[in-house]
This record gives C-alpha cells, sequence and structure tokens, in this order.
C-alpha cells in the first residue's frame, strides 16, 4: 500500500509542475498575507477549541455528582458546563463569520490580481489557451482555493490540535482505555492512505473535465450564429457536448464516491472502537476501578478523537483538487509580463516605420517571416498582400511588440521599437481589426475608448467629416445606443463606424487596418472606403489586405509570399510583373466574374 501511494505521487508531481509541498507552502503564504485577519480567525478557532475540548472533561464531575448525591457538587458543574457550552457556541460563530469574510475576501483579491495580471501577459501566454480554461481559472480554481487557504488551513491545524487534546485528556481519564483507542490509529492512517490515492486522481480528472466543458461552451456560445446556420453542426454539437458533459458527470461521481466512501468507513472504526471501550469501560466501572463518570467523559472525548480524523481525510481529499486549482493559478500568476524596457516616453511623431532582415516565428524552428525587409515613408498608403499564411497579421504583431522577433529590427522613425515605452508606442498606432473590441455600454461609450478626454462633439463632428452621420441615425437613440453583448445589435457596417471613428479622435500616427472594409454591403463599404481615405491623408496607413481590389489605389503593395518579401510596387506596375500578385489578382477577378 505504501509503495502503491509513493508511486502515485511520484506520477502526480511528474505530470504536474510544482510538487505537493511548494504548493501548500504557496497557500500558507498566501493566508499569512492576510496576518491581522488571520490572527483574528486564528483566536476564534482555538479559543473554541479549547472550549470544547474542556467540555467533556466536565461531564466526569457531573454524573459522579449524581451517583455521589452531592447536589452542591452538581449545581457548580453544572453551571461550568453551561458556561462552556455558551463560550463554545459563540467562538463557533466568531470563527464562522471571519472563515466567510476572509475567505471571499481572499477570491475577491485573487480574481482582481489575477484580471490586472491577464491585461500585461504576453499574447503568446494567452494565445496557446482555450478562453473556457483561463475563465475556469479565474472563476472555480479560485473558488476552490479561496476557502481552504483560510479557514481550511487553519481548521486543519484545529483538528490535529482537537486529536492532541482529546488524547491528552483520554489518558489523564484512563491509561488503560487510551491504549485501546491508539491502537486504531494504524487501521486509520491505512484507510486515509487508500481514499487518498484514489481521490488525488479522481479529482485531477474533474478539473480537467469541468475545464472542457466551460471551453466548449465559450467557444459555441462565441460562435452561436454560425452553429445554427448549419443543422449539421449543430446537432454534431449537441452529441459532441453531451458526450463531454457525460464524461465531467462520470468523473465527478466516481470523485464523490470515493470521497464518500471515507465517512462510513471511518464510521465502522469508530462504532468498534466505541463498542470494545464500552465492554473494557465497562467493565472497569463494575470492578470498582473506574468511575462511572470517568467512563462517561472518556466515551465524549471518543467523538472528540474520531471526528476530527474524518474531517482531516476530508480535507486532504478535496486538497488533491485544491493543490491542482492552486498550480493553475500560480502558474497563470506566474505567465511572463510584458517588457517595458524602453526608455523613450514620447510617441513617435512622423510615422515612418521599417522592417529589416526580421525572422520571426510562434514555433521554435519554425519560421513564420524569414528576412522580411521592407520602409514605409511618413504619410504613405502601403498594403500588404499574400495568400493565407504568408505572415501578413504576423508582422502587425511584431510592430505594436505583442512578440519580439527572433532576429532583425523594427523600426518607427528610425529608432527600435524596443526603445519606445510601450505605452508610447501604442498610442502612436491604433489597429482597425475586422471584428472591433465592444464593451458594454453605449455606442458613444465605445467610441470613446480611443480617447477618454474626447466629448460627443468631439464625436458629431467626425461622424460628420468622414460622411458617416447616416449610418449611426439609423440606430435606435443614435449614440446612445446600448451595445449588446459583442455588437450583437449592431450591422457589421456599424461596429466598422465606430472603430473609423476611433480612429479619428484618437488621431494616431500609425493606422492599421486588417481588412476593415469586408463583409459589408456596397453601400456601405462605399462608405466606408471614402472615409479610409479621408483617415489616411494626415497618416501612415497599412493595410492587411485579403480582397485586392480594395487597395488597388494604394501608394505600394507589398506582396508577402512563404513568409519573405516576393514583389513590391503598385497596383499596375505588379500585374505587368505577372507575378504572385497578378496571379492572386486573376484568381480573385475570376471568382468575382463568376
Amino acid at each position: 500500500m505504501g509503495w502503491h501511494f509513493r508511486r502515485l505521487l511520484a506520477e502526480e508531481e511528474a505530470e504536474r509542475r510544482y510538487p505537493d509541498r511548494v504548493l501548500i507552502a504557496k497557500l500558507i503564504k498566501l493566508a499569512l498575507s492576510y496576518r491581522l485577519y488571520f490572527i483574528a480567525l486564528a483566536v476564534a478557532t482555538f479559543a473554541r477549541i479549547g472550549l470544547n475540548v474542556l467540555l467533556p472533561y466536565t461531564v466526569k464531575f457531573l454524573v459522579d455528582s449524581v451517583v455521589s448525591g452531592n447536589l452542591s457538587s452538581l449545581a457548580y458543574w453544572s453551571t461550568v458546563f453551561l458556561g462552556l457550552a455558551l463560550g463554545s457556541l459563540i467562538m463557533g460563530f466568531v470563527n464562522s463569520y471571519s472563515s466567510s469574510y476572509l475567505g471571499n475576501k481572499v477570491m475577491y483579491d485573487l480574481r482582481n490580481k489575477m484580471y490586472r495580471h491577464l491585461h500585461r501577459v504576453k499574447l503568446q501566454e494567452v494565445a496557446g489557451e482555450p478562453v473556457g480554461k483561463i475563465v475556469s481559472r479565474i472563476t472555480n480554481d479560485v473558488d476552490t482555493i479561496g476557502n481552504v487557504a483560510t479557514s481550511g488551513l487553519l481548521d486543519t491545524v484545529g483538528d490535529v490540535i482537537t486529536i492532541g487534546g482529546a488524547m491528552f485528556m483520554m489518558w489523564s481519564l484512563s491509561p488503560q482505555l487510551s491504549l485501546v483507542c491508539y491502537m486504531l490509529i494504524p487501521l486509520m492512517v491505512l484507510a486515509n492512505i487508500f481514499v487518498i490515492s484514489k481521490a488525488r486522481r479522481a479529482y485531477r480528472e474533474t478539473r480537467k473535465k469541468i475545464a472542457e466543458v466551460t471551453s466548449r461552451i465559450s467557444q459555441d456560445v462565441a460562435g452561436a450564429s454560425v452553429v445554427q446556420a448549419f443543422s449539421y453542426r449543430k446537432r454534431k454539437n449537441v452529441e459532441e457536448f453531451r458526450r463531454i458533459n457525460e464524461e465531467n458527470m462520470r468523473a465527478n461521481v466516481q470523485a464523490a464516491a470515493i470521497t464518500s466512501s471515507m465517512s462510513p468507513l471511518m464510521a465502522i472504526i469508530q462504532a468498534i472502537g466505541s463498542a470494545i471501550i464500552l465492554v473494557y469501560g465497562g467493565n472497569l466501572v463494575l470492578q470498582g476501578l473506574l468511575s462511572l463518570g470517568t467512563l462517561m467523559a472518556f466515551y465524549g472525548y471518543l467523538d472528540m478523537f474520531f471526528r476530527p480524523v474524518r474531517t482531516l481525510v476530508m480535507f486532504f481529499t478535496t486538497l488533491q483538487s485544491t493543490l491542482a486549482a492552486t498550480e493553475r493559478v500560480f502558474t497563470f500568476l506566474e505567465w511572463e509580463p510584458e517588457r517595458d524596457e524602453g526608455e523613450i516616453e514620447e510617441p513617435p511623431k512622423l510615422g515612418e516605420v521599417e522592417f529589416r532582415n526580421v525572422t520571426f516565428g510562434y514555433e521554435k524552428g519554425v519560421p513564420v517571416l524569414k528576412g522580411v525587409s521592407f520602409r514605409v515613408r511618413p504619410g504613405e498608403f502601403v498594403a500588404i498582400v499574400g495568400p493565407t499564411g504568408a505572415g501578413k497579421t504576423t508582422l502587425v504583431n511584431l510592430l505594436l511588440r505583442f512578440y519580439e522577433p527572433w532576429s532583425g529590427e523594427i523600426l518607427i522613425d528610425g529608432v527600435d521599437v524596443r526603445r519606445y515605452k510601450l505605452s508610447a508606442l501604442r498610442s502612436a498606432i491604433l489597429m482597425v481589426p475586422q471584428e472591433p473590441l465592444l464593451i458594454s455600454g453605449t455606442v458613444l461609450d465605445n467610441i470613446l475608448l480611443a480617447n477618454p478626454k474626447a466629448t460627443a462633439k468631439d464625436v458629431k463632428r467626425a461622424l460628420r467629416a468622414l460622411g458617416l452621420e447616416d449610418l449611426i441615425e439609423t440606430l435606435p437613440e443614435g449614440l446612445e445606443t446600448r451595445v449588446l453583448e459583442g455588437g450583437k445589435n449592431l450591422s457589421v457596417g456599424q461596429r466598422q463606424v465606430i472603430s473609423f471613428l476611433r480612429v479619428f479622435i484618437a488621431n494616431p500616427k500609425i493606422l492599421v487596418l486588417d481588412e476593415a472594409t469586408s463583409s459589408v454591403d456596397p453601400y456601405t463599404e462605399a462608405k466606408l472606403q471614402a472615409a479610409l481615405e479621408k483617415l489616411a491623408r494626415s497618416r501612415t496607413t497599412i493595410v492587411i489586405a485579403h480582397r485586392l481590389q480594395t487597395v488597388v489605389n494604394a501608394d505600394r503593395i507589398i506582396v508577402l509570399d512563404g513568409g519573405r518579401v516576393v514583389e513590391e510596387g503598385r497596383h499596375e506596375e505588379l500585374l505587368k510583373k505577372g507575378g504572385v500578385y497578378a496571379r492572386l489578382y486573376g484568381i480573385q477577378l475570376g471568382v468575382a466574374a463568376r
């Protein structure tokens, strides 16, 4: 049994990043960071334990007073018993309230810390994780460790003290009966090892399965409109979710069965111990070697001896899921944040962009960009085109320093981007994606994200300047229209109007667009294209283009293929070359004609 338990521990520690002792140390450190709250809780806990340990001992004097007919002694010990019981109840209330408050305080602070950290970590740390798993860490895992990190650890120490106090009082009452109880300890230890060894795997599996369920729900909610449109995919999703959910149910049922088995197992051991004590102790009473009060007091300590053992076993079985959750939470907090080592606090003034022999990949040994070099002059309108997977979006990620190149340099106004403070760099660049970020609030609130100092008058002036008033006026309450989650109550064109207005009020030196005028009707596209031309006049503009017809008027077109710059020039020049651009343009033109 011991070999099996050690082997299981070794297997789990090999799978996990931290051994148990390190994770427990992290939990203790977390609890001690709330020192004053923790001390108050500890005082209430240990006061309650001390009063509880004294209670059964008074029973000895109460019963012996009844047997001897000593009424004055009976009255005295009854008063003592009542005082101890009331004190224990009061301390129990203080302990329960303090525990609840401290547990919720830890969860509140930990979630805030994780949420702040989420906004500072490198993009590659988040990119490899399913959304559902990240959400599960900030919600479910924090719930799991919140109470254990405070009252759970303290209650565990309290249970150990309770067992020690009970054993001491039992020995002081009757060494013979105490030895009988102590003989049951090896049996309880073996039972504990058996249950814990089974529970470790079971709880680890439950956390995996609930993360899969959460991730699947997040994925399907995000793509609800697409799923609804394809009846086959909808049926397939339902079948797949039923399978995942069933696996989650089975894992939880199995874990519950293992955990639940401990109570009856310990109850059987306690029943055996109680029966032996009553028979053996009763015999000692009949022989006059033990008073009836001593036997009754000793019997009262039996529950105080066995109950904390059951509680400790339950704690250590659930501790396995807690340690797994602890590792996920602290691993999340150890995700590498973005390094902001730049010394230049002023944003770039001109907007010149240059890539010098840049090589980069998302996976080690698999480059996406291979020695890419090009320069965008201040105020120039440049389109970057190429087949899917050529590395177009990667250029933008590197420009904004979401990732760092393996080799080469990226410069703005002749200065390496790493020398700029991140806030200065990103204030000079505004990215307009195909699907803009929308928050809960009004249309105006969403526009002002780009410049909180701007006003509604500034936004209305921007609408007129860009000729986009009619696309907003169709909304029920205009700029004050509430935006539903994900902008579901806005058209694609209206969502892009918000992006264009952000550009106008933020006035960045460099504008980057990822096919921002795609997926709209011809009328809206014409309006947005005209607005884009106005926005591009006073700044450097880089367009990641998938539909080549939208960039035929660009000052210059850079063609990527296989991670390299293969062509560069104006639309007419590239068509004459008959290279990659001409082939892509011909394919798209043929598709459009059909």
